[in-house]
């Protein structure tokens, strides 16, 4: 069945007319509206923000962002967050497997199917994959870290990031990871399925190939080097 006006509201989404409300209010007035009972007033209240360019409010918004359970106003307050690009990273980053319970905790099973990049179920890494390129040096640095459930989501940011701009720069980076990280089915699955981006990674993943014994992570090899031969 087909959403009432009102049921789409109450998850978020907002009119042109209740847009004109805000028209007048101040920055202070409008963050405020962050903490709204009313979702839709939350959402505009995000749209608001990131039109403000106010680097001051990207805190704001990643708080917001932490207790956001509206789908509307979730994906209203990410877009704010990534239209601050490379600005909102540093608290973006912070924030990565720590928000929601939606992210793989251990390797699937079942196997994706499309001839494309899953779509990050990290909400953060899904915002930082909106920022494109630019993000990609910290989340470099962000490699280097212990912590298995920022690693995962950060090896998805990347991923997604580099097929999609076919960017070739952080092919040596993922493997480096991979090889401090060898104990970790989860952090290993996520390289070898980032390699899908890298033509040059086939020499890697053959080499792992002989030497895996786990058959889910094999067949990964398998389509991660199908896929990176496709135009």
């Amino acid at each position: 069945m087909k959403s009432t006006d009102k049921q789409l509201e109450n998850r978020g989404l907002f009119s042109e007319t209740v847009k004109e409300i805000f028209l007048f209010k101040s920055l202070v007035e409008i963050l405020e509206l962050l903490k709204s009972k009313l979702a839709v007033e939350r959402t505009v209240s995000a749209r608001f923000i990131a039109h403000s360019r106010d680097f001051r409010c990207i805190p704001y918004l990643c708080s917001a962002l932490e207790k956001e359970k509206k789908l509307y106003t979730k994906m209203e307050l990410s877009d704010a967050l990534a239209a601050y690009g490379i600005y909102a990273l540093a608290e973006l980053i912070k924030r990565l497997g720590k928000i929601g319970s939606n992210q793989h905790k251990k390797v699937p099973q079942k196997e994706f199917k499309k001839d494309s990049y899953p779509l990050p179920r990290d909400i953060v890494a899904r915002t930082i994959t909106k920022i494109g390129e630019d993000a990609l040096p910290l989340l470099v640095d962000t490699l280097k870290c212990d912590d298995v459930s920022v690693l995962s989501e950060c090896i998805d940011a990347i991923g997604f990031i580099c097929f999609y701009n076919e960017d070739k720069s952080c092919m040596n980076d993922l493997i480096d990871c991979y090889n401090l990280h060898c104990d970790s089915d989860l952090v290993k699955w996520k390289i070898i399925r980032a390699m899908s981006a890298f033509p040059s990674s086939h020499d890697f993943l053959d080499s792992e190939f002989v030497l895996l014994k786990n058959d889910r992570l094999k067949k990964e090899i398998v389509r991660s080097k199908r896929l990176s031969t496709l135009e």
